[in-house]
């Protein structure tokens, strides 16, 4: 096929289009199929590349998806692997480790402090966060209902192209 964008088929189409009137019957007749037939080809070549690039899209994320029990696997076992370590450093009262070379080094530090909330009821209220945000599905319930609803609007369904 030609380097010829879809954009420019239906330019093409419109064009032949608004030749009818002066031109031949056969000529135009002719004439739009042939861009027709150039636009509906294209326009199969879109479909198929976008299908495609679907085909792409659920291959990447299916290798994303390993690459993260992947990666959950690994923080796993460096955190079972520096848990083994301290609990054995601790057992015999080392506090620090250094590798000869002096590449790297694993030592006990003392966290900052930290709070815990063991009962979320009892925080008062001025220390709680609040996350106020509409409510999408009851602001459309009320629209349609008849409800004004400031700040808000109903809009129709937008036309959507599906690949099958």
């Amino acid at each position: 096929m030609s380097n010829i964008t879809l954009y420019q088929c239906a330019d093409d189409v419109l064009r032949a289009l608004n030749e009818l009137a002066d031109n031949d019957e056969t000529w135009a007749q002719d004439t739009i199929e042939a861009v027709i037939g150039q636009f509906e080809t294209k326009a199969v070549s879109v479909v198929a590349y976008a299908m495609n690039l679907g085909a792409e899209e659920e291959m990447l994320a299916s290798h994303i998806k390993t690459m993260q029990a992947k990666l959950a696997a690994v923080k796993n076992r460096k955190e079972r692997l520096k848990t083994y370590l301290a609990d054995n450093m601790r057992r015999i009262g080392i506090k620090e480790i250094k590798a000869v070379d002096g590449t790297f080094s694993a030592k006990f530090a003392k966290n900052p402090p930290s709070v815990e909330i063991f009962d979320e009821s009892q925080i008062p209220a001025e220390l709680m966060r609040v996350k106020t945000e509409p409510d999408k599905a009851a602001i459309k319930a009320a629209i349609k209902a008849g409800q004004d609803i400031p700040g808000a609007k109903l809009l129709e369904g937008m036309e959507s192209l599906r690949l099958k």
